[in-house]
């Protein structure tokens, strides 16, 4: 076995420590509030009637392909209940 001396901190040492990570965790809170109102933001008005056609065709594929990927999974659900029986 390797048998190491223990490793000795002094208080000082743990202290600021403490306050360094502390620091990196409300660093790492901001970034993560940043990053969550940018994605969460309401959309900004269309300006033209290109960005307006565009977003509706966007919104309309995302409900599309919810709905065809909700119909799959049903799927997958009746198929497994029917092999349990």
């Amino acid at each position: 076995m390797n048998a190491q001396p223990p490793q000795k901190f002094t208080l000082e040492e743990i202290a600021e420590r403490k306050k360094k990570l502390l620091n990196e965790i409300h660093a790492q809170k901001k970034a993560m509030t940043a990053t969550t109102r940018e994605i969460f933001a309401p959309l900004a008005p269309a300006t033209n009637k290109a960005d307006a056609l565009m977003r509706s065709f966007n919104t309309g594929m995302a409900v599309f392909d919810g709905v065809v990927m909700g119909i799959k999974i049903m799927r997958k659900i009746r198929a497994y209940f029917r092999n349990l029986r």
